[in-house]
């Protein structure tokens, strides 16, 4: 069973104690707990992560800061969510890796060799992990992950945020608070994961080539310098206006569509800063050789896209325990509070009213993909819904 405890106190040992008790109290006592906890940045986060595991002494713990908050209800700010989930026959272990940036390989091999090498059962259901949302070297992070567990684990994960400041992230692991680090759970016994993410973004020009890109730079298309896109489609002033301003409403509503030779999934890139020499800087990587179109989503779309998530989650979890949603943050700040309550609602319309749910707006989704052109390589998302359902 799962249950969700939250508090929005704005002192950050009560917020913690509070939301923790809230879940224990709903949750069995007596079986085997896992600990999840989503928080804003603005909470003291050593502070807050202590007195959580005051109240859950003992119980393994793993999270992250967020951009915003997601309860059953919608959408929350300046909250701290913990999500306790209790099982006789689910089995879990936790690990955690810092310097993510300096050595991304590295990073993957450690947190999940930390989390499988005291595995109990050799039974796998899948590894959910968060990571410092403002890493954009996640393909090198994912095969280091992948070359201790196999390349055929199911993967999730929600890159931790710091509510749009864009300067430090925060992982959790233990009583442990850490930046620019990745912690992760490895889920074992009997159970299942199902996984939907979905973004609900269409092309609007014509593809493109992508003849040069290094990491998460976007240099040149049809080697042409790359903004040259954002002229053609929304003129010069404006172009000019976003490389002043950066990461804004607008350039949200225009991300990169990135689609792999022979995938029909488009990986979604938000511009953050666009370069006086025409490159891009994106939110992730960008995969030389493959093709880009500028995306647009609309309220509508964006709602469909978190409905059909949900589905392909319950497809493989008919009954889910627990819920996570995983949201962009650029889809928040694009279409607002509303839009977003109503996103949550098509989700609790797909799963049912009696099945707990929580989550947060990330800086990038990351989900195993089921497309044969994008096996064990670049899968993260940002821009998108990512719903995981747990259970048995």
């Amino acid at each position: 069973m799962a249950a969700v405890g939250s508090s929005s106190a704005a002192d950050p040992t009560r917020a913690g104690k509070e939301a923790a008790l809230a879940a224990a109290s709903k949750c069995a006592a007596g079986e085997p707990r896992l600990a999840i906890v989503f928080a804003s940045s603005w909470f003291d986060q050593t502070t807050l992560v202590k007195a959580i595991s005051e109240v859950l002494e003992g119980v393994p713990l793993v999270g992250a800061s967020t951009s915003g908050e997601i309860l059953e209800s919608g959408p929350v700010s300046h909250t701290c969510l913990v999500v306790l989930l209790a099982s006789k026959t689910m089995r879990w272990t936790t690990g955690f890796a810092e310097k993510l940036d300096q050595a991304p390989r590295k990073a993957g091999q450690q947190v999940a060799y930390m989390a499988s090498k005291s595995f109990p059962l050799p039974q796998r259901i899948g590894f959910l992990f968060f990571g410092d949302g403002l890493s954009v070297r996640y393909s090198e992070v994912l095969s280091g992950i992948q070359e201790v567990l196999g390349t055929n684990s199911i993967m999730v994960g929600a890159m931790a945020g710091d509510d749009q400041r864009f300067s430090h992230t925060y992982q959790y692991h233990g009583g442990q608070v850490i930046t620019g680090g990745i912690v992760g759970v490895l889920f074992g016994g009997q159970g299942s994961f199902g996984i939907g993410i979905e973004h609900g973004f269409a092309p609007i020009s014509k593809p493109r080539r992508v003849t040069r890109s290094s990491a998460n730079k976007l240099i040149e298309l049809d080697r042409k310098p790359a903004a040259s896109v954002y002229e053609e489609y929304l003129g010069a002033d404006v172009l000019s206006r976003m490389r002043l301003e950066g990461v804004t409403r607008q350039s949200l509503a225009y991300p990169l569509g990135i689609q792999a030779e022979g995938s029909n999934q488009f990986l979604l890139r938000n511009v953050v800063a666009f370069k006086d020499d025409g490159s891009l800087s994106c939110s992730g990587e960008v995969i030389e050789g493959s093709w880009m179109q500028l995306m647009i989503s609309s309220r509508s779309l964006g709602q469909e896209a978190a409905r059909r998530a949900a589905q392909k989650a319950i497809q493989t979890v008919p009954k889910p325990a627990c819920v996570l949603v995983f949201s962009s943050f650029a889809r928040m700040k694009l279409q607002g509070p509303a839009a977003m309550a109503a996103e949550v609602a098509a989700i609790r319309q797909v799963i049912g009213r009696e099945t707990p749910i929580a989550g947060f707006y990330s800086y990038a989704e990351q989900a195993s993909s089921d497309d044969a052109a994008l096996q064990n390589r670049v899968a993260m998302q940002t821009g998108s819904v990512l719903v995981l359902a747990i259970g048995p």
